[in-house]
C-alpha cells in the first residue's frame, strides 16, 4: 500500500520548469512585440498635439465664419475711418473690425471704440492685433493667444500680410501652425 501512494505521489509531482530554449522563445517573442508597439505608444503625444491644433483651427473657423455672418447682418460696416466694428466682448465698444469682405482684420482689448491704429498693416502693432482678433473671437475659450515669436502662451502670433499666423507652443520642437487669411477668412492648419 506504501508503494502504491508513493507512485501516485511522485507520478503527479512536477518533473522540472521552463527550458532554457522555452525562456529565450517568450523573451525574443516579448522583444519583437515592443519593437512593434512601442513607436506607436510613443506617438500618442504627438496625435494628441495635432488634435489640439485641429480642434483650435475648427474653432478659429467657425468663430471667423460667425463674425462673418455678423458683419452681414448689421449692415456691413466698413473699416474706413470711423472705423465701425462688432462688440464681441459685450463691453459697450467695438472691439472688432472687418475689411471690405467682412472677414476681421481689426482689434483692440475693447476698453474703447476701434481707431485707425486698431487695423492690422496700420499701426505698427500687428502681432498685437493678429493675437487680439481671436481672443476677442474666441472670448470664452481656454486656448490663449500671446504676442510674437516664443511667446508663452498656447499659440503665438506673428502677422505675415495679409494672414495672421499662429504657432502651437506646447510642442515647439515640431511645427504646427494655424493660418487665418484676412483677405479670404480661410483658416488652415499646418501638421507634421
Amino acid at each position: 500500500m506504501i508503494f502504491i501512494d508513493n507512485m501516485k505521489r511522485h507520478r503527479y509531482a512536477p518533473t522540472g520548469g521552463f527550458t532554457l530554449i522555452e525562456l529565450v522563445i517568450v523573451i525574443v517573442l516579448l522583444g519583437i512585440l515592443a519593437s512593434v508597439a512601442l513607436p506607436r505608444f510613443l506617438d500618442i503625444a504627438g496625435d494628441a498635439h495635432n488634435a489640439s491644433v485641429s480642434g483650435t483651427s475648427g474653432a478659429m473657423a467657425s468663430a471667423v465664419n460667425i463674425a462673418h455672418a455678423k458683419w452681414l447682418a448689421s449692415g456691413q460696416p466698413t473699416t474706413s475711418p470711423p472705423i465701425a466694428g462688432i462688440d464681441f466682448l459685450n463691453t459697450g465698444h467695438s472691439n472688432v473690425g472687418f475689411n471690405d469682405q467682412g472677414w476681421p482684420d481689426a482689434a483692440n482689448e475693447g476698453k474703447e471704440d476701434l481707431k485707425p491704429n486698431d487695423v492690422l498693416a496700420g499701426g505698427g502693432n500687428d502681432n498685437l492685433i493678429c493675437s487680439q482678433i481671436m481672443k476677442n473671437l474666441l472670448s470664452s475659450s481656454s486656448v490663449t493667444f500671446g504676442v510674437g515669436e516664443g511667446c508663452d502662451e498656447n499659440y503665438c502670433a506673428v502677422y505675415k500680410e495679409p494672414d495672421c499666423v499662429y504657432t502651437y507652443q506646447k510642442n515647439k520642437d515640431v511645427a504646427r501652425v494655424i493660418i487665418y487669411s484676412t483677405n479670404t477668412g480661410a483658416v488652415l492648419k499646418k501638421l507634421p
